[in-house]
């Protein structure tokens, strides 16, 4: 069943707190067991109790099982009414395949926290957009919260999760952006490109759009915007607000022969290749360096809520209003 195309008033999913139990899934690559166990401690060390999906060990042609384990794992963990959240094991590959069988029903009639990013995103973005339940790019079991989560890091999960959404994070705008306000949507920039062309491309019109990526050198960040902005679906975006983006957006040689940006950060170097984008249009890029994605720290960011870059303060501010509650 494919999920309604009205985009739905936001809404919040039930807090979760200390003493909930948290459901780990596994919808893509295939889960490392000692990253797995580690991120599962971390996990009840914050004082939740943990429930695995049933395919979380499997491992089939790299996938974390075959596509219809990786959905019944899912779908398993939904369907409980004493799992409040989900956090997703890992990201890597496998995502795309399963998003026809997704129930978007169950998933609709069981509000629940979502938290991951990577491959994860077209799902989060989805849940977000059209099932207007706000979804949590953050922490992944097996990566983020193995090492473990510093304590920016942890406060930020802990508070989204227990439904305190307002915060203000740190990032980068450009000289002279504009205070701008929109409905907050983003994730990995490749995994939202991929989605072009298909049914499961997101609504974007009047968000800000946050974008984050990892060894990708500039030139292929460059050609995913471009395709983005060619395709037409982001032409009612507000601005364009960058993440990490990881170390090889400068120091890897791209397609026209440039190295390394001496003295620039990744977000300062990838603005200044590619603020003048093609379409002339009001989706672009206005700050980088949020704290968000593919890199440390990877703070955890609310989907769905509306937020505001504030250029004086050199910050995004999620605002915590308007939203419906569910519990």
């Amino acid at each position: 069943m494919r999920a309604p195309r009205r985009v739905p008033r936001p809404r919040r999913p039930p807090p979760v707190v200390p003493g909930d139990v948290v459901g780990v899934a596994a919808l893509s690559s295939a889960v490392a067991p000692d990253a797995l166990s580690a991120g599962m401690r971390e996990l009840e060390r914050l004082g939740f109790e943990t429930r695995p999906a049933s395919n979380l060990l499997f491992e089939w042609n790299g996938f974390a099982g075959r596509d219809e384990e990786r959905v019944a794992g899912l779908h398993e963990l939904v369907a409980a009414p004493e799992v409040k959240a989900i956090v997703f094991a890992r990201g890597g590959h496998g995502l795309l395949r399963v998003l026809p069988r997704i129930d978007w029903s169950l998933l609709a009639a069981s509000p629940k926290a979502y938290v991951g990013y990577s491959d994860l995103a077209p799902l989060l973005l989805l849940i977000a957009t059209r099932l207007g339940l706000v979804t949590f790019h953050g922490p992944m079991v097996a990566t983020d919260l193995s090492s473990p989560l510093d304590a920016a890091e942890r406060a930020s999960f802990l508070d989204a999760l227990a439904g305190r959404l307002g915060r203000s994070l740190p990032c980068a705008p450009a000289e002279a952006a504009p205070a701008v306000e929109g409905r907050l949507l983003g994730g990995c920039l490749a995994m939202l490109v991929s989605t072009l062309g298909t049914p499961w491309f997101p609504r974007l019109e009047g968000s800000l759009l946050f974008l984050e990526d990892v060894h990708e050198p500039l030139y292929r960040i460059d050609r995913m915007l471009t395709q983005l902005e060619l395709s037409g679906r982001v032409a009612r975006v507000k601005g364009m607000i960058l993440g990490h983006l990881g170390d090889e957006t400068e120091d890897r040689a791209d397609a026209s022969g440039g190295g390394r940006a001496a003295g620039l950060t990744s977000g300062e170097a990838a603005w200044k290749r590619l603020s003048e984008r093609p379409s002339g249009g009001e989706a672009r890029i206005l700050a980088w360096d949020l704290p968000c994605g593919h890199g440390r720290p990877n703070l955890t960011l609310p989907l769905g809520v509306r937020a505001r870059l504030d250029s004086e303060a050199g910050a995004l501010v999620v605002l915590d209003d308007g939203l419906e509650s569910r519990r």
